[in-house]
């Protein structure tokens, strides 16, 4: 999962004030227990908490170029980071470590702000240019990896403080946790928070497909703090739609396209595992998973206890023998306090606490990296209020 956070200002090169970068990383221990990183220079100070996928024994993040004048910290993970790299190599760059992070300085040496172009996977990313003092600020093309940021004026000057989850700039003393009242009537019209309002007042939340891109001293603080997009999702008009003349050749595709995604995420220096229900979602990416790899992958089931809702039984037909974790009332009502903290803003839909205690489950055997059948519903408009978003 990895944190990141830091702190520059926006006006020039002051130092920022002592034990505030610190503060904001331990926040967010619990996000990378493997270890912690900084970079402290006049003006930019950037922190780190790494779980370590990929590169275990040399990814300790911040990470440069060769020549450490382009500096990165890095949540997530880049899946196409073998070819992206060999890629870079032919081009001249040359690599230290064996960690998808170290792609990210030799990407904005190669593109620059076109570098979001060649990002694949899932990320909230803070790249600084010594030489330019650019700073770009980069979150995915699905916002499945968040960045809070918040804009405070400390001492008379104007700094940026940002960080993968709110409670983090709240850790820096130098932002109050206030709510915003139009962000929480989102929350309940929505059933989400897409960003850039959230129900903090004064935190803003990089929306998907969005980047930041900042030169301190160079123009106002509003100016610099405008989000710019580099993707977004299009829909055809209507009458326009491509149904595919070819049905059979529609599903073969579209098979090919979920399998060389599932196979991608299977790239990890730890073991891979994934959560197991009895919906169509969860049981094609254990499917494509066991396929891709060639034997039965662990997987973890919620059992719902509630009958008609339990699909522990339904879970077990693809020949994996799933670690079952139960959930009922006295679970959800218990739990919902702990998943409304670890959520950071009020949470609809209380199945929700059941993938809580799944990740812990998941942790507590000893495994880091899971995969899900989460966000297929968004993309094919599974449920209704999916159409209507």
């Amino acid at each position: 999962m990895c944190g990141i956070a830091g702190m520059i200002d926006l006006s020039g090169t002051r130092p920022a004030p002592r034990g505030v970068v610190p503060r904001m990383a331990h926040a967010l221990y619990h996000r990378g227990p493997d270890e912690d990183g900084f970079l402290d220079r006049p003006g930019l100070h950037l922190a780190n908490r790494r779980l370590s996928i990929v590169g275990l024994a040399d990814g300790q993040q911040p990470i440069s170029n060769e020549d450490q004048t382009v500096w990165t910290v890095f949540n997530g993970e880049l899946f196409d980071y073998p070819e992206k790299r060999a890629e870079l190599e032919a081009k001249g760059h040359t690599f230290r470590t064996h960690t998808d992070t170290e792609l990210i300085p030799h990407l904005w040496e190669e593109y620059r702000e076109k570098m979001t172009d060649h990002l694949r996977g899932q990320f909230a990313v803070c790249v600084w240019d010594s030489k330019t003092n650019d700073v770009l600020l980069i979150r995915d093309r699905s916002g499945i990896c968040p960045l809070f940021y918040a804009h405070r004026k400390v001492d008379g000057n104007d700094w940026l403080l940002f960080a993968s989850e709110a409670k983090a700039l709240f850790a820096s003393g130098l932002v109050q946790p206030k709510p915003d009242l139009t962000g929480i009537g989102h929350i309940f019209t929505f059933f989400a928070m897409p960003g850039p309002v959230t129900v903090y007042d004064g935190v803003s939340l990089l929306a998907p497909g969005k980047y930041l891109h900042l030169t301190p001293g160079r123009g106002s603080p509003e100016a610099q703090l405008t989000q710019r997009t580099y993707w977004q999702v299009t829909y055809p008009d209507r009458g326009h739609e491509d149904y595919g003349a070819d049905e059979a050749k529609t599903v073969r595709d579209f098979e090919d396209v979920l399998f060389a995604s599932v196979t991608r995420r299977l790239r990890a220096d730890v073991p891979v595992v994934s959560y197991l229900s009895g919906g169509v979602d969860s049981s094609l990416v254990v499917a494509m998973a066991c396929k891709a790899i060639g034997r039965p992958i662990p997987t973890f089931t919620v059992s719902v206890q509630r009958e008609g809702m339990n699909e522990e039984s339904e879970a077990k037909v693809l020949g994996c023998e799933p670690v079952t974790v139960k959930c009922g009332h006295d679970e959800l009502r218990s739990g919902y306090p702990e998943l409304i903290a670890a959520a950071e803003f009020p949470v609809i839909d209380t199945s929700c606490v059941g993938l809580l205690h799944l990740a812990r489950a998941v942790h507590q055997s000893g495994y880091k990296v899971a995969l899900t059948g989460e966000g297929a519903d968004e993309w094919l408009a599974g449920y209704p209020w999916f159409k209507l978003n």
